[in-house]
């Protein structure tokens, strides 16, 4: 499509400040957009003619809800099924352009209207459309749609040779079964999941809306439009443009400006603003977010509108530190990753604003969405709660390497980017999770492993991904380096104390049980203690990994589940506030951003959540809330048991990730013995500077005298007015002389 530059020509109205098939009868002009979800018809079973004209007198035709995955609606099945659905047009309607919006199908998607072939899409998460004007009829409409989500096949795709862009919903460690059983792509993640609508407008259309913000000197902004027309561009004498606040107050923009276009051009202006009211990532300032219209006229008379969100920001990536900037502030990132959900439409605005609200509660200032992307409402909560988002293409581990496959990528990949442009959340476009060419552990797996898989594809990807969006920057894989994984899938948990060897940790974590009550939703009670093959092959269905659990993290089991879960929890909890701090301590030297793995769990399962599919909180949950507090005092060196009479060698930390100095500051520390304070210190922090870690010590405390037991440091930093404004806590056992146990690892 050739994109027509208009002139500016600006006019300022205000100065900006800041078994049967189901039919639907539709009414006659307003509103603009019919939904056709509800009830539709469904058949599955056997391979099916590509042909409605021949499924039509099938039997076996049931009710399935729409939008919704079909696992959701009862079928356990993949492959193709049929989607009937019927509607009825009046006169009216039979003089207006008329599109029929998917806004998803997983996986790929062939549609029908009254017998005649409208075309194929394939990709589980973007929005496609067809204009069916021509192939409409006034009265009755019948609508099939052949839906394809196969499996892959996991003697030979798996994990080299995969073909279908699904990242996480078709093999991962979290898919029922998990990543390296055959039964890992069970309960299938196939459907119409998400609306499907009729939109009507007078002789021409908005398709798609881009809007791309751009940073001039002095302040001031030029707010860039793409639309796609549909139609007849040809009809378009005049289009207005709004741009008004969305979340604060303040006077609107409007742009009127006179065209001509003819068919199959785009439209394409760019809108000067002076000053606009920047969108800021949480803690740092408020989320500001403008509405734009976009009005298509002919005369008086209007033809369509379309509205989009949007945010003015800048982000860029210190090519040395690799550190980010935030409207050119740095920024140190606090992580996690997160998959919502294995199907999608089980999804909605309230349960996303469920788990931001936790991850804001927990301090948490940037998401990894890993290896898929979520639904829309996800990223417009993002971008109202301020929530910065590293946005992974479904890409995970070896794809193929054919020409056709490089172009169906490419093709996605554009897609991700122009369905998602307009979010000022997203930061970060990463390109592929562990491909074959970084994951060296393949090359052991894989006889047929080669080095460069891959490596051809991700060059592209990146490449084409940088040109399309210049404003945020492209991450062409998330690494292998990326993921030490220590105390999980190798070393121990105290490796994660020794100096980085990356800006960036994009994974790091470990497994935990969920609380008994959340098991009991899983299992049956005699399978809560599994002491069988058959048992334990169901908990290996449910993720759990049982030779990193015991054989390399060697978390006990103890003798009841009781103590099972609370060792899991309790090894868990450590770790990632070890990790974490430790990172934190190394900020930008070298490390910049970190993810911890994972936020929630995205089935009923036992994995590396901190939160289950329940969103009950566990233990790990509310370590992660002490580790990402922007405001930290912090301890190294505290080990977990020491000897009567042996000396505490410690280095209090003060973190500070708030913009702000902190004057007259204070750090203080309590050694305690249940309720009795045993040692008090007190540090100076004027000031406490911003963006900034402090080293205060070091530290000797003598335990001579103490009597073997539990004690705890319990440290905080006060302001000069006496609010606590971060606190932290360190258990650790003195054990006598006699005892002694070689010493474990710093806390």
């Amino acid at each position: 499509m050739r994109a027509l530059r208009l002139a500016l020509l600006m006019l300022i109205v205000a100065a900006h400040s800041g078994c049967a098939s189901h039919s639907t009868q539709l009414q006659d002009a307003e509103p603009r957009t019919h939904a056709l979800n509800g009830t539709w018809s469904f058949l599955a079973g056997e391979l099916r003619p590509a042909a409605p004209a021949a499924v039509d007198a099938e039997t076996g035709w049931r009710d399935i809800q729409v939008p919704d995955n079909w696992y959701r609606q009862g079928h356990e099945m993949h492959g193709r099924v049929w989607y009937r659905r019927t509607f009825t047009l009046n006169a009216k309607d039979m003089d207006r352009h008329i599109r029929l919006v998917f806004n998803a199908v997983d996986y790929a998607a062939d549609a029908w209207l009254n017998g005649h072939h409208l075309g194929h899409h394939e990709g589980y998460f973007q929005p496609f459309d067809f204009d069916i004007s021509r192939h409409v009829r006034q009265g009755e409409n019948t609508l099939h749609v052949l839906v394809d989500s196969p499996i892959e096949d996991p003697l030979h795709a798996w994990s080299l040779r995969k073909r279908l862009i699904k990242g996480i919903y078709s093999h991962h460690d979290t898919r029922p079964g998990g990543a390296w059983s055959p039964r890992g792509q069970e309960r299938n993640t196939g459907g119409i999941w998400a609306p499907v609508t009729l939109e009507l407008s007078d002789a021409a259309a908005v398709r798609t809306l881009r809007v791309t913000p751009r940073s001039q000197a002095g302040g001031a902004w030029t707010t860039h439009v793409d639309a796609a027309i549909g139609g007849e561009a040809d009809a378009i004498s005049e289009v207005e443009v709004h741009i008004r606040p969305e979340n604060f107050d303040g006077a609107p923009i409007v742009q009127i400006q006179p065209v001509s276009l003819r068919r199959g051009e785009g439209l394409s202006l760019d809108i000067p603003i002076h000053q606009p009211k920047p969108w800021w990532p949480r803690e740092h300032g408020a989320p500001n977010l403008y509405r734009l219209s976009l009005i298509l006229r002919d005369g008086q008379r209007i033809l369509d509108r379309k509205e989009t969100v949007f945010g003015y920001r800048t982000f860029t990536v210190d090519p040395v530190t690799q550190a980010w900037f935030v409207n050119g502030r740095r920024l140190f990132i606090r992580g996690t990753n997160y998959i919502s959900t294995q199907w999608l439409a089980e999804m909605d605005a309230a349960r996303y604003a469920q788990d931001l609200r936790m991850m804001t509660e927990a301090h948490v200032n940037a998401v990894r969405v890993h290896a898929h992307i979520e639904a829309p409402a996800f990223y417009e909560a993002c971008d109202r709660a301020g929530m910065l988002v590293l946005q992974d293409f479904p890409l995970q581990w070896g794809y193929s390497d054919s020409a056709d496959f490089l172009a169906e990528a490419r093709s996605q990949a554009r897609d991700m980017v122009e369905h998602l442009q307009n979010h000022p959340s997203i930061a970060v476009w990463s390109m592929h999770n562990e491909p074959p060419w970084d994951a060296s552990w393949m090359k052991w797996k894989y006889p047929d492993y080669a080095p460069d898989q891959n490596r051809i594809l991700d060059d592209l990807l990146e490449r084409d991904v940088s040109r399309l969006d210049s404003t945020r920057v492209t991450h062409k894989v998330s690494a292998t380096y990326e993921h030490p994984w220590f105390g999980w899938y190798s070393g121990d948990w105290k490796d994660y104390g020794k100096p980085a060897v990356t800006p960036w940790i994009t994974e790091y974590g470990a497994q935990a049980l969920p609380e008994l009550a959340s098991l009991r939703r899983i299992f049956n009670e005699d399978e809560l203690w599994p002491d069988n093959d058959q048992d334990w092959s169901k908990w290996s269905y449910h993720n759990f990994q049982r030779h990193e659990t015991f054989d390399l993290a060697k978390v006990p089991a103890g003798s009841h589940i009781g103590e099972f879960i609370a060792n899991t929890q309790q090894y868990q909890a450590r770790l990632i506030k070890f990790a974490a701090e430790s990172y934190r301590r190394q900020r930008y030297q070298p490390v910049s951003a970190i993810f911890q793995f994972m936020f929630v769990e995205d089935w009923p399962s036992i994995n590396w959540g901190t939160v289950d599919y329940w969103r009950i909180p566990k233990p790990g949950y509310e370590a992660l809330k002490i580790a990402y507090q922007p405001v930290l005092p912090g301890i190294d060196g505290l080990r977990d048991a020491y000897a009567a009479g042996e000396r505490l060698s410690l280095r209090p930390w003060g973190i500070n990730d708030l913009w702000q100095d902190i004057r007259n500051a204070r750090y203080q520390l309590d050694l305690r013995a249940g309720e009795r304070v045993l040692v008090q210190r007190e540090w100076a922090l004027d000031p406490l500077a911003a963006d900034a870690s402090h080293e205060l010590g070091p530290l000797e405390i003598d335990t001579a005298g103490f009597q073997p037991g539990d004690y705890v440091l319990l440290t905080r930093i006060v302001s000069a007015d006496g609010l606590t404004l971060g606190h932290n806590r360190y258990p650790f056992t003195i054990t006598p002389s006699t005892q002694a146990r070689t010493p474990v690892a710093p806390r």
